[in-house]
């Protein structure tokens, strides 16, 4: 199979030098600075670099030196991508999210893991699915699902001490095993506040939904750091038809998206039978997402109603979604506070002061808390970069003009964009020189009125988009974080294990040690009474 596929690549390129016009650029991004072509791969461009280090780490490094609009090589003779960390213009290109759409590269594989839900879908569809949705998110939803999510740490608590219990009290822990690759924490509450669904994912004996998903997922996160990973986009950018080629990567993808539509279309099948029993009586002031996607099915105008498929990959999509997008920044949060143990005994004596299963409103007065938490995902987003590709000629304004640009920046349609985040959270000349350092503190302190204006987005860092498409649970995200962290800070001590520990983008941000994905390893030892 990877014969052929390398004859494929070959053949592609082959036929790229020959039949693929570049598209003249327009003069603005001529004049744009940008790394050396020295450095540039003939074929794969600046992009071979980029997969080849730490998720984002070239584009932090090129920013450093070219400032926050530049321009890279793109592989397979694609026309120069333009990398946007200038405040001013990201926030532009996220709030004309109809002009500026996810790339060509970045769809299939949404559409691949997920389906073509919430995430997935552009323009009139994704506002309809969007404005159905959002009411699941709200405030008030977020605080009723506190109980729950207390009820899902607390079984993820129980299980890390009958573990430690067996081993002396102490023991290295993959941290993701229990977070973020095995989905246990993830699973259990957006089964429970989202799909009305159990995925049993933290008892002794996990259900086989849950066992499947943690094991295809796996392999997925795995298959995403091979060479393949990183050609498969290259193609199908390039070449659009091969979304529809038996791809080893896509193969891999669709697997997880079948699994989890079986289990969709059961939940789907008991809610109807369980509204068949009502005599078709919709509850109208249920908002998990189950109860929304169906009282749509019943109820809503044919023009505004979804589609059965849209209602089995949006439950895709919150299944998945649902338990990665805030799973690797909570296991990357844990990692930081074994390395920092200042931090960590601060956290703890905070907790200690106050009683377990804080209400929603107590649990936003723990300063501290919110601090790691809020430092935890600028650090470490799950999601670290994005793309845009832009469907009209456009202009976008600068923070900080560039010589021969000015401060306005010419876009021609079909343009690409790469927007790191993890550049954007820790950029040094706005944060400061502990700017990429995990440091809590710095959020218990007001900005100095001359400090650089912070980017847009939450507390103001870009872990949850911006504009009209941002992240629509960042509530539950955030919420979910913090109880975890209280929750594991109460009971355990956690130390560094000393593993190098790398970090890639396979899906979402991925650790990796010696080779091995999703794997984060800490030591961790039950506190003394």
């Amino acid at each position: 199979m990877v014969s052929v596929f390398a004859l494929v690549v070959f053949a592609a390129a082959a036929l790229a030098i020959v039949l693929k016009r570049r598209r003249k650029s327009s003069a603005d991004v001529q004049h744009l600075p940008g790394p050396s072509l020295s450095i540039a791969s003939w074929i794969w461009g600046h992009e071979l670099l980029m997969f080849q280090h730490s998720a984002t780490e070239m584009l932090t490094i090129w920013a450093r030196s070219f400032g926050g609009l530049y321009k890279i090589s793109g592989a397979l003779f694609h026309p120069d991508i333009i990398i946007a960390t200038d405040h001013a213009a990201v926030h532009h290109i996220f709030a004309y999210s109809d002009i500026y759409v996810k790339s060509p590269a970045f769809r299939p594989p949404i559409e691949n893991i997920i389906g073509r839900g919430l995430v997935w879908a552009e323009g009139e569809d994704w506002q309809r699915q969007r404005k159905l949705l959002a009411p699941a998110f709200t405030t008030e939803s977020v605080k009723e699902m506190t109980a729950t999510i207390y009820e899902s740490a607390e079984r993820l608590e129980s299980r890390l001490t009958n573990l430690l219990l067996d081993t002396k009290g102490e023991s290295n822990v993959n941290i993701l095993s229990y977070i973020s690759a095995s989905p246990a924490f993830r699973l259990d509450i957006i089964g429970a506040v989202g799909l009305s669904h159990s995925f049993s994912a933290q008892a002794a004996h996990p259900s086989s939904d849950a066992v499947q998903i943690h094991e295809t997922w796996t392999q997925l996160v795995n298959n995403g750091l091979q060479w393949l990973a990183f050609l498969a986009p290259l193609l199908i950018r390039a070449f659009p038809s091969l979304t529809k080629a038996p791809l080893p990567i896509t193969q891999s993808q669709g697997a997880v998206k079948t699994i989890v539509k079986r289990i969709a279309h059961r939940i789907i099948e008991r809610e109807h039978a369980a509204l068949d029993a009502q005599n078709g009586e919709m509850k109208q002031k249920k908002k998990d997402i189950i109860s929304i996607l169906l009282r749509n099915r019943h109820l809503a105008t044919p023009v505004d109603r979804l589609t059965d498929d849209q209602i089995v990959d949006n439950i895709v999509t919150f299944t998945m979604v649902g338990h990665e997008t805030i799973a690797g920044s909570a296991a990357f949060t844990l990692w930081e506070l074994a390395r920092n143990p200042q931090h960590q005994e601060r956290l703890r004596a905070e907790v200690l002061a106050h009683p377990r299963d804080l209400s929603y409103e107590d649990l936003q007065k723990l300063e501290f808390l919110d601090a790691v938490v809020k430092e935890g995902l600028r650090v470490h987003p799950a999601s670290p970069q994005t793309e845009r590709l832009a469907l009209a000629d456009h202009v976008i304004p600068l923070s900080t003009p560039i010589p021969g640009v000015g401060s306005a920046f010419h876009v021609r349609k079909g343009q690409v964009f790469v927007i790191p985040f993890s550049t954007m959270n820790t950029n040094p000349q706005v944060w400061g020189p502990t700017g990429p350092i995990f440091d809590p503190t710095r959020w218990l302190s007001d900005r100095s009125p001359n400090a650089p204006a912070l980017p847009h987005g939450w507390s103001g860092i870009t872990t949850f988009c911006d504009g009209p498409r941002n992240c629509v649970g960042w509530r539950l995200a955030v919420l979910e974080l913090k109880i975890i962290l209280a929750t594991l800070v109460r009971s355990f001590v956690l130390f560094d294990t000393g593993a190098r520990v790398d970090a890639k983008i396979s899906q979402t941000l991925q650790p990796v040690v010696d080779g091995r994905g999703g794997h984060l390893p800490v030591r961790v030892k039950l506190l003394e009474a």
